[in-house]
Parts: structure tokens; C-alpha cells; sequence
């Protein structure tokens, strides 16, 4: 077994690292474990929940009854009406605005298919003209 212990201490010797005059030693920080080490503590910690605050969570996931009082809930549904028939209004707004907006688009394209055709006929009168 007396072997293997040469070879590594001739590593340690070679893989030393370069010491630089005028530096002092760098200290690095030591580290103190923070966690208990006796085994009751640690039993202890284990047997503890992780999560304490998901215990509560899942009592409250449970069905219970909820109470509203009648003006509040006729309050809401007429409300939620209210909202509907705005929403059904706006939508028909929204579908004569884009009825307008295809009227504009086809008059658009109208008005240049004629300044194209302005165009073409000024061009043609021009070129006659110089030909003579």
C-alpha cells in the first residue's frame, strides 16, 4: 500500500501554487455550518412541514355557502344586463362603421381607376400633340 503515497505527495509538491514577493496570503472566509448537528434537532426539523401556509390553503379549498343579500345580487344582474345590451350596441356600431368603411374603400378605388384614366388620355393627347 506504501505505493500509491509517493506519487501523491510528489503532485502536491509540484502543483503548488506561485507565491508572488510583496503580496501577503489572500485569507479566504471560513465556513461555519449553520444547521444543527445533534440528531434530536434534526429529527425535529424533519417532522416539521414545508409548507405550513399549503395546509391552510386546503381547508379553504373546501365548499362553503356564500351569503349575498338580495338588493346586492339584483343589483349585479341588472348590471351584467346592462353590459350585455351595451355590448350588443357597440357590436352593431362597429358593423355600420365597417359597412361605411367599405363604401369609402370602393369609392376610393373609383376615384384613381378615373385619375388613372385622366392619366392614360392625357398622355395619349400629349404624344399627339409633339407628333406634329
Amino acid at each position: 500500500m506504501g505505493l500509491f503515497k509517493k506519487k501523491k505527495e510528489e503532485i502536491k509538491d509540484r502543483l503548488k501554487p506561485p507565491t508572488f514577493p510583496g503580496l501577503s496570503e489572500p485569507q479566504f472566509p471560513s465556513y461555519e455550518p449553520s444547521f444543527p448537528s445533534s440528531s434530536e434537532n434534526i429529527k425535529s426539523a424533519i417532522s416539521k412541514p414545508l409548507f405550513p401556509e399549503a395546509e391552510q390553503k386546503s381547508s379553504i379549498s373546501e365548499e362553503k355557502a356564500i351569503f349575498v343579500q338580495i338588493d346586492k345580487y339584483k343589483q349585479a344582474i341588472d348590471t351584467l344586463e346592462m353590459i350585455k345590451e351595451k355590448l350588443k350596441t357597440s357590436q352593431t356600431i362597429l358593423n355600420e362603421l365597417n359597412e361605411l368603411k367599405k363604401q369609402e374603400d370602393a369609392e376610393f378605388s373609383e376615384w384613381q381607376a378615373n385619375i388613372e384614366e385622366v392619366k392614360e388620355k392625357l398622355s395619349v393627347v400629349d404624344n399627339n400633340l409633339f407628333e406634329v
